[in-house]
């Protein structure tokens, strides 16, 4: 079990636009119970049993799924629920949560996780948190980005530099000597053939106060915010001061933000499987069933080749073509390939038809 001032932060808040429309609006991604009956978050909690109590665990999400998120994790017990009056990104949730946990803990450690991941196995993801937990005891000032080993040229990930090695006896730290998040393809390969670079997981680890010390200095106006309902959070007048203020909030993620500009980051790799459920080709890549050279999820003919099909229906979907992603539920049908800008087009859709995102 990790010291008491050490927590868990799970963050849950987005739409997940890019498994539309599995995922929705109304029911976004790690919500959904596509994984042996049981959904991401369910996932995320599950693996930090027996290190991370259940009152240390809070639940970052948007207010909108207040009733989901405390139904799904009835565990949890329901004031470590920090409901967003709306979206503003990564810096602004993060800054939220360090706001909450500091007015309970003023040397609180945070362990930063995100819902839409599978990180296996849990043990030894447990063991790597506990060494970033030690590690920030003895460098409070540091930011813990929790690295992956980089797989392929990924334009849909941050990329850390690992400069030098920083003493430390329980496992190997290094200094992130650049941090790019999301490069274009040329960069990402140049990464992959020079070496010396790893994936960002989007899972880190730091002391409350130190990332607030960061959002202020790297975005002032969001630090001033965050003083103002950390002074009422435990008052009366919490609920009118978060939603006054918290939609005054800068939009950005933390990654552009704060951990491309800070020189105090450091990279501990974890020694797991890391998978993003953020793409239909990954959820089916883990759901499905290979069929020659389709993969297939749900109740399916598939005919043609080279087809990724995600039926969430009790209908039959008969696909009889080449090289398109189809992903059906119970009133909504999509069909594209792998190369559709799922973000752009959930926007135009949001324009014409809102109801069905």
């Amino acid at each position: 079990m990790l010291s008491d001032h050490c927590y868990a932060v799970v963050m849950a808040g987005g739409a997940g636009t890019r498994l539309w429309p599995l995922s929705s609006q109304d029911k976004p991604k790690h919500f959904l119970k596509l994984f042996g009956g049981k959904s991401l978050i369910e996932l995320t909690v599950d693996k930090l049993r027996g290190h991370i109590p259940d009152h240390r665990i809070l639940i970052l999400t948007s207010v909108k799924y207040q009733a989901v998120a405390q139904e799904t994790l009835p565990q949890i017990p329901p004031e470590n629920f920090v409901y967003e009056p709306c979206l503003r990104d990564t810096a602004s949730a993060i800054g939220l949560a360090a706001t909450v946990l500091k007015t309970r803990c003023p040397t609180a450690t945070m362990i930063v996780l995100t819902a839409d991941q599978l990180i296996e196995p849990a043990e030894r993801f447990n063991t790597t948190i506990a060494h970033a937990a030690t590690f920030l005891e003895l460098h409070p000032d540091r930011l813990v980005a929790f690295g992956v080993e980089a797989a392929s040229p990924s334009t849909l990930v941050g990329w850390q530099k690992l400069g030098e090695t920083v003493d430390f006896p329980d496992c190997e730290v290094r200094r992130i000597a650049a941090f790019t998040e999301k490069p274009g393809l040329e960069i990402a390969q140049r990464y992959l053939d020079e070496g010396g670079y790893c994936w960002n997981s989007g899972q880190f680890a730091w002391k409350a106060g130190t990332i607030l010390r960061e959002i202020n200095a790297y975005l002032p106006e969001a630090g001033a915010l965050l003083a103002r309902i950390g002074e009422a959070w435990d008052t009366a007048n919490r609920d009118r001061v978060l939603g006054e203020l918290f939609p005054k909030m800068p939009k950005g993620s933390i990654d552009y933000k704060v951990m491309q500009q800070t020189s105090h980051a450091c990279s501990i790799l974890l020694p797991c499987s890391w998978e993003d459920m953020g793409t239909h080709a990954a959820l089916a890549g883990r759901i499905g069933s290979k069929r020659l050279t389709n993969v297939v999820q749900g109740k399916a003919v598939v005919l043609g080749t080279e087809n990724i099909v995600l039926a969430n229906t009790d209908q039959y979907v008969v696909v009889a073509s080449d090289s398109l992603m189809v992903v059906v539920t119970k009133d909504t049908v999509f069909v594209g390939d792998r190369n559709t800008d799922m973000k752009a087009l959930v926007e135009a859709v949001a324009q014409q038809t809102p109801e069905i995102v």
